[in-house]
């Protein structure tokens, strides 16, 4: 229903601007102002219009170079203009992501090429996933990291080339702070991959009365 009204509003407002574009050409005949006059008025209304179809043809021109050159397909994750989501569509004017949430967000193809544009998934699915752990002060460092290290060698969505990384973020007394980074592969999957790895590290852990705080 709310479509229906939308395509109505739209025909409404054709109907005026012809009326509107007619009622200007009878006023003008019927003013008999000479026809040379009316050329000038014309030709600076038509320079009016085409100024304002500059952006249009910018984006139907982007359009066409979005899809000769390819930096973005339908699928793919990108991130422009603070806004990150999956590409749904990809047309002739502008372009459609869908974000994490479900909102789908309209961006005129002109601002996919002027912009700066972040596409996640144009020669892979991989990422990298950083996340800090804190262990509680008088805890085993070196079976810490050995015990995290195996997880992170035995888990089936953590690639091994580039190779996990295991780094002291800080010690102070009441602990350490380890930083564990990793290239998940696939994207898609990430949050519950580090989510999986984080519930095993703690898990193992505290088997071996190794705190995490």
């Amino acid at each position: 229903m709310p479509e229906k009204k939308n395509k109505l509003g739209t025909s409404i407002l054709l109907i005026r601007l012809l009326i509107l574009t007619a009622g200007f050409f009878l006023g003008i005949l019927a003013s008999g102002i000479p026809l040379d006059k009316v050329t000038i008025v014309i030709g600076a209304l038509g320079v009016g219009i085409g100024l304002g179809l500059q952006n249009i043809v910018n984006n139907l021109v982007s359009g066409v170079i979005l899809a000769i050159e390819r930096p973005i397909q339908v699928g793919d994750i990108i991130d422009i203009s603070g806004n990150t989501g999956r590409v749904k569509e990809i047309g002739t004017r502008s372009s459609r992501i869908i974000t994490p949430d479900g909102a789908e967000v309209i961006i005129p193809n002109g601002d996919m090429l002027s912009q700066k544009l972040t596409n996640w998934t144009l020669n892979n699915t991989h990422l990298r996933v950083e996340t800090n752990i804190k262990l509680a002060d008088g805890a085993n460092l070196e079976r810490a990291k050995e015990i995290i290290k195996e997880i992170l060698k035995s888990s089936e969505g953590i690639l091994q080339s580039p190779e996990p990384q295991l780094l002291y973020k800080n010690i102070t007394q009441a602990g350490a702070e380890l930083q564990i980074l990793f290239w998940a592969n696939d994207i898609n999957k990430w949050a519950q991959l580090k989510s999986d790895t984080l519930q095993k590290i703690y898990e193992a852990c505290s088997k071996e009365s190794i705190n995490i705080i």
